[in-house]
């Protein structure tokens, strides 16, 4: 017995779109008939609520400062994580170890002393510009 598979042709989500666009009750597809119905559903809710508010001598609120004053909206949703930027690291030895010329200390204290008067000053190291790290 030989089993014939028959391969995925193109135009097959079409035609099941096109089917469900003639279906409903009218045949212009169910998607656009809901939507017709939804939208008369709001226009006699907001036909009866602005006659409800002109026999009462008011007008129909349609704003939500309106509705309820004084509430608070929530902010804008984001869909997005905030980016961290680190800046790039220096090239060279690598990162945590200390400098070898100063040996981690950022620099060297300079005796410069002479004929009985001391004179000591910090010179900061010119490899790791005074930070210790290599």
């Amino acid at each position: 017995m030989t089993r014939t598979t028959l391969a995925p042709g193109a135009g097959v989500a079409e035609e099941i779109g096109r089917q469900d666009d003639r279906a409903g009750d009218d045949g212009r597809g169910y998607e656009r008939d809901e939507t017709d119905r939804f939208r008369q559903l709001v226009r006699q809710l907001t036909d009866q609520g602005d006659g409800l508010a002109a026999a009462a001598g008011r007008q129909a609120r349609r704003t939500l400062a309106q509705m309820a004053p004084g509430a608070l909206r929530q902010p804008v949703l984001l869909l997005t994580r905030p980016l961290t930027v680190t800046p790039p690291l220096p090239a060279g030895p690598v990162a945590g170890g200390s400098c070898g010329d100063c040996g981690g200390a950022g620099g060297t204290t300079i005796d410069t002393s002479s004929g009985g008067v001391s004179r000591q000053h910090w010179q900061t190291c010119a490899t790791c510009n005074g930070t210790g790290a290599a």
